[in-house]
């Protein structure tokens, strides 16, 4: 089986800096990926990398058979690849239904008039919004912006979903309501990157994982056995828990 998404040698400096070396790997179609490592490790660099914000100086991104990694971001999301990022940035003077329906124009195909506004309402009801699509973007509490973050990156239908953090401040219950959104994303056939802190949902939802530090993967394979692995623990929490 074609690797969904491959990632060989991926370079990229700032100033002095290296931010990322040297980064490969690949995943399968279908496959929850987790893409760990404290802050500062490269993580969302690489997640840039793939979706166009960020031109690499070095190694290539494929896409199935395609390369995209010279393309901007709105090629990039024209061949399937959606994201959502750290920090949500809907656009506030809009409702969210019009940001979701933004996002339709860099999918894979055109949608228009009501089957377009269909499209929109079911994405808002799946992350959670349903009804509430001509509520403004600025009355909407930080859950359910997050909510919206995804549900613009899904209106693309993406084939590869970036996620960096999202889960990220979600009390008990909405952690549970999050893992479960993204194993029926994957039951549908979507291939996940998941960037994430919260181990918890980790283990729940990543078959393997893949661990950066100072730019560079130190560790691949499956979760428990990765993040049990001394390097890992030491790139974490330091040298006298390894």
């Amino acid at each position: 089986m074609s690797a969904a998404l491959q990632l060989d040698n991926m370079h990229k400096r700032f100033g002095g800096l290296v931010a990322v070396k040297d980064v490969s790997f690949a995943l399968t179609p279908g496959e929850v990926v987790g893409l760990l490592g404290p802050n500062g490790s490269g993580k969302t660099t690489v997640m840039n990398m793939i979706s166009g914000a960020l031109p690499s100086d070095g190694g290539r991104v494929r896409v199935s058979d395609t390369d995209i990694t010279r393309m901007p971001p709105h090629r990039v999301a024209r061949h399937g690849v959606a994201r959502t990022f750290q920090l949500v940035r809907p656009l506030p003077t809009l409702t969210a239904g019009e940001n979701v329906l933004l996002s339709l124009a860099f999918g894979h195909k055109r949608h228009w008039g009501r089957e377009a506004q269909a499209m929109v309402e079911e994405k808002l009801a799946f992350v959670g919004l349903g009804g509430r699509g001509n509520e403004r973007v600025g009355n909407l509490t930080y859950i359910d912006q997050k909510r919206l973050e995804m549900a613009r990156a899904l209106a693309s239908e993406p084939e590869i979903l970036l996620l960096d953090e999202w889960l990220a401040g979600l009390n008990p219950s909405e952690l549970k309501i999050g893992i479960d959104l993204v194993r029926h994303l994957q039951g549908q056939g979507m291939t996940i990157l998941l960037v994430e802190h919260i181990m918890e949902a980790v283990r729940a939802l990543c078959s393997r994982c893949i661990v950066m530090s100072a730019g560079e993967v130190i560790a691949e394979g499956g979760t428990q056995d990765v993040l049990s692995r001394p390097a890992v623990i030491k790139a974490y929490l330091g040298d006298d828990h390894a």
